[in-house]
């Protein structure tokens, strides 16, 4: 019998917040105004440098980055350094930067990004998005150095709140606190500080005492009286699941994912879900040790499901919609749908997302069961690749109809007919 769906998590996984963060701001571009004065190129030079901004500015307001930069470089090249030059080339990295992060590519992000930082090297915007792009990068050890000094810079409640998450999700928790502490002094009803506050208190009072075990892809903390020989197991199961998901999903993290397993009665204390959830992932994966917790193949199960969830959110760089994190998580664990499921005939996908996220048990156990049902029909057409190709597409900021027609060749409107046809709607 499959498990009754999981509740959403309190604490959302970087990978999405930095999603959003990218994605919500803007780099801050040259300005022909406000830097003149501080420009001023003098001598025999001055006319060739002053053509070269001026073409430089005109490609800039295109869009074309790359010719803009090249040109800010090079009028820079032509005068001495001054601090108007300077301003102009880190703003046009800066920019650089943000579409290549925009547009999945963030190895070429970090490049650009240090860049910018080699003409203005105290620039928080700058330090900012090398930080984002290395978090997109999969590269987390190397965003906190450029996020820390970002916020040392400049006190942006935003940074501070990626800080905790990134801290959180490494499993320091007492640094992640020293941020929410210096963000609530500044702004004392900031709602999400206050419930991360509370969140992460309650955790590492819980957690004060609990022992640690590294492995090579997993950092695992639990009681110091818990069962010895259960947490073995758990560990010889993400280990598997590490395996697994590198085979399946091509997930390889260079970084050790924390694994919390509390005792039953905590496990539920601390994370608040009901008697019947068996697993959480938030960052971390979270898991009650003890008769919550099954053994043997059932747990391995319950392992590769919570290790595949984060795999998938990392792959898709949190943009996976619900409905597809939970049907491919439970196709991966080995669940299979069952193929007389009745299909609301009017449901579409958007219907579907709301479904998983129901409040109703008995509604949201339909929508994770149409849920594996319609990723086991994607998988049918393409297999393991087409699904890599698409958590890729949506990885890089592609909408899913857009990147449904890329991978499978379908409109979307087109495969909910089909859908609702091969379920008898």
């Amino acid at each position: 019998m499959r498990r009754p769906p999981r509740l959403l998590p309190l604490l959302v996984p970087v990978a999405a917040l930095a999603v959003g963060f990218a994605l919500g701001r803007g780099g801050r571009g040259p300005d022909p105004a406000s830097l003149a004065e501080a420009w001023r190129p003098a001598g025999a030079a001055a006319p060739v440098a002053a053509a070269l901004r001026q073409e430089a500015l005109e490609l800039y307001a295109s869009g074309q980055y790359a010719r803009a930069c090249e040109r800010f470089s090079a009028a820079g090249s032509e005068v001495a350094a001054t601090p108007g030059w300077r301003q102009d080339v880190g703003r046009c990295f800066d920019s650089w930067g943000r579409a290549a992060l925009r547009a999945g590519r963030s190895g070429e992000a970090m490049l650009l990004f240090r860049q910018g930082l080699a003409a203005l090297p105290d620039d928080p915007g700058l330090l900012t998005g090398l930080g984002l792009a290395a978090i997109h990068d999969g590269r987390r050890a190397e965003a906190l150095p450029a996020l820390e000094q970002a916020v040392a810079l400049e006190d942006d409640p935003d940074v501070r709140l990626l800080l905790v998450r990134l801290y959180d999700s490494q499993d320091e928790a007492d640094r992640a606190l020293v941020h929410l502490r210096a963000l609530l002094a500044r702004q004392p009803e900031h709602e999400t500080a206050r419930g991360l506050l509370r969140k992460l208190e309650r955790e590492r009072r819980a957690e004060a005492a609990f022992a640690r075990r590294a492995t090579d892809h997993f950092v695992v903390r639990h009681e110091a009286s818990a069962d010895e020989a259960a947490v073995g197991e758990v560990v010889e199961a993400l280990e598997a699941a590490w395996g697994r998901m590198a085979e399946a999903l091509g997930y390889r993290p260079s970084e050790r994912l924390a694994v919390i397993l509390y005792a039953s009665a905590r496990f539920r204390d601390v994370t608040g879900v009901h008697d019947w959830v068996t697993g959480l992932y938030d960052g971390k994966i979270r898991l009650p040790l003890g008769p919550g917790l099954p053994r043997g193949e059932a747990l391995e199960r319950v392992v590769l499901h919570e290790y595949a969830h984060a795999a998938i959110h990392e792959v898709s760089r949190g943009r996976a919609p619900r409905w597809l994190q939970e049907g491919l998580a439970q196709y991966l664990e080995g669940a299979r749908a069952d193929g007389l499921l009745p299909l609301p005939g009017t449901l579409t996908l958007t219907g579907l997302e709301a479904l998983v996220g129901d409040t109703d048990p008995l509604r949201a156990r339909a929508g994770y069961d149409i849920s594996l049902w319609a990723t086991e029909d994607l998988l049918a057409r393409g297999g393991l690749p087409a699904m890599r190709a698409l958590l890729g597409r949506l990885a890089a900021g592609e909408r899913l109809p857009a990147a449904l027609i890329r991978v499978y060749g379908l409109r979307l409107s087109e495969l909910e007919a089909q859908w609702r046809h091969l379920l008898g709607g």
